[in-house]
C-alpha cells in the first residue's frame, strides 16, 4: 500500500503560500485498508519541523500545527500501514512559504497618471541588475493594482492575468515565481501593467475604474547565493518607466490595441505611491494557458473573412504576421455567427451602457511579428479578420485560459449527444473558472454566486474545485455587508448600492451556506465550515431579520394601487418565517415565462423554501463542529419555515403553483411529507409528460429535477427528459451545434438569428451531476465511504463514469447484454462502497474490482 496524490490545502507542491492552517491529504494505491499513518515535514536543512508520529487511523488527512517561516521550503512525506502491518512511504512532496508581510521591503510604484475615464497606454517598468556569485535560488514576488506581465531577461513568466481579482479594498494577492534558471550575470526585470479587473470594464454596466483610477505595481526579487548571502531587487523610485511601448491599451472586455512599431524607451522614472492592503498569497494556483486550437478560414455570404476555431472558449488569439509598416489588422471576436456573418448578439449591453468590443487591433512594423495579448481575454469561437487581403489560417491559433485545475470526472455512454453535452459542460466550466466562477466570459465576466451555487455539485465531480472555491469564498466573505447580506457578485464589480434590493436574492445569497456545505461533503474538510462560519452565520442572521421585518409589506398593503399586493401572504403565526422583502432573481431562464420582469415581484414561496433548506444545512455543519446550541436554533427555524411553507403554499396535497420549479423545489429541498410528497411528485411527472419531456425549470431547480423524478419512481420520465432533443432541452443545444452550454435553451429565433443570451454559461450544465450520481450511481457518503446505486434507463445500452474523488478513483460501469445488465465497479484502496442494484441486490464492496449481473 503506497501513499499517492499528496496535497497540502488541496494543492500539489504549491510555491508561495502563507496559510495559517495546514492540512495534508493523500490517497493510497494497493492493499485493502490503511490502519495507521505518519506524516513528517522537514525544512531545507533537513530538520524535522512536524512529525505526527504513528497515528492509528484510516483517515487520509492530517492537520499540522506548526508555523511556517517566510520563504522557507519544506519537504514532506507520509508513511502508511496496511491491515497486515506492512508499511510503505510516499514519494517526497514539497511546498514553499511565500514572502510574509514583515519581509516586504519593496515599495509601491506607479506612473503617476490618473485615468478620468480615458484609456491609458500600458505602463512599462524595468530595472537592470547584476549578480555576484553562484545562485542557490531566486524568487520573484509580485502583485499589482491592474494586471501585470513579468519578464526576466526577455522571458515571459508563466501565467496570465496576474494577480487575478479580489475585493481590492480588503485583499490583494501576490504570485511567487521561481526564476533561478533565468538569471545571468547581467539581468533585466521588466513589467507590463494594464488595467485588469482593477480599472477595466466590469459587470453588466461596463463601467471603468470601479476600484481605482491609478495602476500600481509591487515586486520583490530575492536571490539567495550558495555562500549564504542574499540580494534583493525591489520596486522603488529607481525603476525606469515609460508608456510609449506597443500596448496602447488593454482591457478585459474591449481587447487590446498593439502597435508593433513601438518599443518602450523607459525614459522616465517610476513614482512612489502607497496602498493600504498588505498582499497575501492566493489560496489557488492562478490562471494559465491551456489548450490551443488551430483556425479554419470561412468566407461569409458577403465575402468577409472569418476564422473558426471550432470550440467556443475563454481565452485569446495568438498569431504570426508580416505586413507593411503601418498596416493595421483588426480581429473582432464573437461566440456566434448570424447566418454566416459576424454577430455581436451575445455581447449586447444594456441601453446606455458602454459597448463591449472584444477585438485586437494590431499595427505592423514591416517585419514578421508574433503576437500574444497582455491583460485581455474574451469569450469566442470565431474572429472576423479585417485589414488583410489574404488570410492564412495556419498563422492563427486560439488559446484557452482558465484557473489551474485537476480534472477528476470522466463520463461516456452509448448516447453520443449526452457525451457531447458532458464535454460542453466541461468546456463551460473551463471558460468560467477564471480566478472566480464567472457567469459568462464574453459579456460580464462576473462571479455571480447563484450560478456558482447551482453548479457547485457538478463542478466537484468534474474537477478538484476545492482550492478554486476556497479562494473565491474568501472573496464572498470580503464582500459580505455588515448586516449579513451576501452580495450577488463577488468580488463586486459595481457600487454596493447598485440594485441594493437584489442583494438578498434567495438561492443566490444562500450560496454562502450551500457551497461550503457541498465542499465539506465532497472533500471531507471541516475547514470549509470553520473558515466560513462568520459568513454563514451572518447570512442566517440577515435571513431571520428579513423574515421578521414586514415594513416593506406593510407599505405595499397600505397602497391600494400597488400591483404587488397579491403576492404577500396573509398574517398568521407562520408569517415571521416567510421572507417577503427585496427582489429575487428566481428561476432565471425559466422556459416560457418572462423571468426578467418577475425579478421585481415578491417571491415568498421561493424564499421560504430556501430559508428551510439553507438553515437546515447550516445546522448540520454546526453540529459537526460542536456548536449544538446554535444548531438547535437553526433547526427550529428550519422546521418553522417548513411549516410555514406547507401552511401557505401547499393546498390539498399540491403545491399551489402551476409551474415545474416549485414542484421540484418543494421535493428536492425536503419541504413535504407523506401524501403531499406523493401528490406533488405525481404532479411533476404529469407536468413533464404534458410538456413532451422538455425542461420547465430555471437555474435554481434544474440541478434537482431529474434526481427528484427518479427518487419518487419516475425514472422513465427522467431519462426521457435527459434524452429529449427538442427545445427547451439539454440536448437541443447539441442539436444546435453548441460546443459549450448556453444560458438559455433557445438561442436562435425562427429566422436563425442569434438571441442575446450568453453561449457559454455553465448553469444549465448542472444537470451533469445526474450522470455521475444516478446514471452511474456514484455518491460520497462519508469519509472513505461511497454509495453505488447505478440506474440504467432510457435508450442507453451502456454508461461509464470515473471519478477521482478525495478518497481515490472510483469507477462505475454498466452495459446491457442479451436481456441482462452487467455491472463493473472499481473501488479505491482504503474505502468501501455500499452497492444497491436495481433488482434490490445489496452488498458492501471493499477495494478492488467487482462485477455483477442482473
Amino acid at each position: 500500500m503506497k501513499p499517492v496524490r499528496l496535497q497540502i490545502n488541496h494543492r500539489k507542491n504549491p510555491l508561495g503560500i502563507d496559510d495559517k492552517k495546514l492540512r495534508f491529504t493523500w490517497n493510497v494505491d494497493g492493499g485493502i485498508t490503511q490502519t495507521a499513518y505518519r506524516v513528517s515535514v522537514k525544512n531545507a536543512e533537513n530538520e524535522i519541523v512536524f512529525d505526527s508520529e504513528k497515528v492509528p487511523s484510516s483517515s487520509m488527512n492530517c492537520a499540522a500545527d506548526f508555523r511556517l517561516k517566510s520563504r522557507e521550503k519544506y519537504f514532506w512525506n507520509v508513511t502508511v500501514w496496511d491491515d497486515n502491518g506492512e508499511s510503505e512511504g510516499s514519494e517526497t512532496a514539497w511546498f514553499e512559504a511565500g514572502l510574509f508581510s514583515d519581509d516586504w521591503s519593496a515599495k509601491w510604484i506607479t506612473s503617476g497618471l490618473v485615468s478620468d475615464g480615458e484609456r491609458l497606454p500600458a505602463d512599462c517598468f524595468k530595472t537592470d541588475f547584476s549578480i555576484d556569485g553562484k545562485v542557490k535560488r531566486a524568487r520573484l514576488y509580485a502583485t499589482a493594482l491592474g494586471s501585470y506581465t513579468a519578464y526576466v531577461n526577455g522571458t515571459r513568466l508563466p501565467g496570465v492575468l496576474a494577480p487575478g481579482t479580489t475585493e481590492y479594498g480588503k485583499k490583494l494577492h501576490y504570485q511567487t515565481y521561481d526564476v533561478t534558471d533565468l538569471l545571468k550575470q547581467d539581468n533585466r526585470l521588466a513589467f507590463t501593467l494594464t488595467d485588469g479587473w482593477y480599472m477595466g470594464k466590469l459587470g453588466y454596466g461596463n463601467a471603468h475604474n470601479q476600484y481605482g483610477n491609478q495602476r500600481k505595481l509591487l515586486a520583490q526579487l530575492v536571490i539567495d547565493y550558495e555562500d549564504g548571502r542574499k540580494q534583493t531587487v525591489i520596486t522603488d523610485e529607481n525603476f525606469d518607466w515609460s508608456n510609449d511601448g506597443p500596448v496602447r491599451y488593454a482591457d478585459l472586455k474591449d481587447g487590446e490595441i498593439y502597435d508593433s512599431r513601438l518599443v518602450p524607451t523607459y525614459s522616465g522614472k517610476a513614482k512612489l505611491t502607497d496602498y493600504g492592503v498588505i498582499p497575501t498569497a492566493s489560496e489557488s494556483d492562478g490562471i494559465f494557458e491551456a489548450e490551443h486550437f488551430p483556425a479554419k478560414l470561412l468566407i461569409s455570404p458577403t465575402g468577409s473573412k472569418i476564422l473558426d476555431f471550432s470550440q467556443n472558449l475563454a481565452g485569446f488569439i495568438k498569431f504570426r504576421i508580416k505586413g507593411e509598416s503601418g498596416q493595421t489588422i483588426r480581429l473582432r471576436m464573437t461566440e456566434v455567427l448570424d447566418n454566416g456573418e459576424y454577430s455581436r448578439a451575445t455581447i449586447k449591453v444594456e441601453e446606455g451602457s458602454p459597448e463591449i468590443l472584444q477585438e485586437i487591433v494590431f499595427t505592423c512594423n514591416g517585419e514578421e511579428q508574433f503576437f500574444e495579448p497582455e491583460g485581455f481575454y474574451s469569450g469566442f469561437r470565431y474572429a472576423l479578420v479585417e485589414g488583410l487581403d489574404e488570410v492564412n489560417a495556419e498563422d492563427f491559433e486560439a488559446v484557452a485560459v482558465y484557473s489551474k485545475l485537476d480534472f477528476t470526472g470522466k463520463f461516456t455512454c452509448s448516447n453520443e449527444k449526452i457525451n457531447k453535452y458532458h464535454e460542453n459542460t466541461v468546456w463551460s466550466l473551463k471558460s468560467n473558472f477564471v480566478d472566480v466562477p464567472t457567469d459568462c466570459p464574453a459579456r460580464e465576466k462576473s462571479g455571480w454566486d447563484g450560478d456558482a451555487q447551482v453548479f457547485s455539485t457538478t463542478a466537484a465531480y468534474l474537477c478538484d474545485s476545492a482550492a478554486f472555491f476556497r479562494k473565491w469564498l474568501t472573496d464572498v466573505r470580503d464582500c459580505q455587508h455588515a448586516d449579513g447580506r451576501v452580495l450577488n457578485v463577488s468580488p463586486t464589480p459595481f457600487p454596493e448600492t447598485d440594485n441594493w434590493e437584489m442583494h438578498q436574492a434567495a438561492g443566490w445569497g444562500d450560496a454562502a451556506v450551500i457551497i461550503p456545505y457541498r465542499l465539506w461533503k465532497f472533500y471531507g474538510d471541516r475547514n470549509f465550515i470553520t473558515d466560513n462560519l462568520d459568513l454563514m452565520l451572518g447570512w442566517y442572521r440577515f435571513a431571520r431579520h428579513a423574515a421578521e421585518d414586514k415594513s416593506e409589506k406593510k407599505a405595499a398593503l397600505s397602497d391600494p394601487d400597488n400591483p404587488n399586493r397579491q403576492y404577500y401572504v396573509p398574517s398568521s403565526p407562520y408569517e415571521n418565517y416567510v421572507i417577503e422583502s427585496g427582489n429575487h432573481w428566481g428561476e432565471w431562464c425559466e422556459p416560457e415565462f418572462d423571468f426578467l420582469s418577475e425579478v421585481h415581484l415578491p417571491k415568498p414561496e421561493l424564499t421560504t423554501a430556501y430559508a428551510h433548506y439553507t438553515t437546515g444545512l447550516l445546522a448540520e455543519m454546526l453540529r459537526e463542529i460542536g456548536m449544538d446550541v446554535k444548531a438547535a436554533e437553526c433547526e427550529e427555524f428550519s422546521q418553522k419555515a417548513k411549516e410555514a411553507y406547507n401552511y401557505y403554499f401547499v393546498k390539498d396535497g399540491h403545491v399551489n403553483a402551476p409551474r415545474q420549479a416549485p414542484m421540484v423545489r418543494s421535493l428536492a429541498l425536503g419541504l413535504l411529507d407523506g401524501e403531499a410528497e406523493k401528490s406533488v411528485a405525481n404532479d411533476l411527472n404529469e407536468s413533464a409528460v404534458n410538456r413532451n419531456y422538455t425542461v420547465g425549470t430555471g437555474f435554481l431547480s434544474t440541478p434537482f429535477v431529474l434526481g427528484v423524478l427518479v427518487k419518487y419512481g419516475y425514472a422513465d420520465t427522467a431519462y426521457r427528459m435527459l434524452e429529449n432533443t427538442k427545445a427547451p432541452g439539454w440536448l437541443a443545444m447539441v442539436e444546435g451545434g453548441a460546443t459549450t452550454i448556453w444560458e438559455d435553451y433557445i438561442m436562435y429565433d425562427e429566422n436563425n438569428h442569434p438571441l442575446s443570451h450568453s453561449m457559454n454559461h455553465y448553469s444549465p450544465g448542472a444537470v451533469c451531476a445526474f450522470l455521475y450520481d444516478t446514471v452511474c450511481g456514484i455518491r460520497i457518503s462519508g469519509e472513505n465511504r461511497f454509495t453505488l446505486q447505478p440506474l440504467p434507463g432510457g435508450t442507453l445500452t451502456s454508461a461509464k463514469a470515473e471519478y477521482n474523488s478525495a478518497y481515490g478513483k472510483i469507477v462505475s460501469e454498466w452495459e446491457r447484454k442479451n436481456g441482462k445488465t452487467v455491472f463493473s465497479f472499481e473501488i479505491p484502496s482504503n474505502t468501501t462502497a455500499k452497492l444497491i442494484l436495481p433488482d434490490g441486490t445489496e452488498a458492501l464492496l471493499k477495494s478492488g474490482k467487482h462485477s455483477f449481473e442482473c
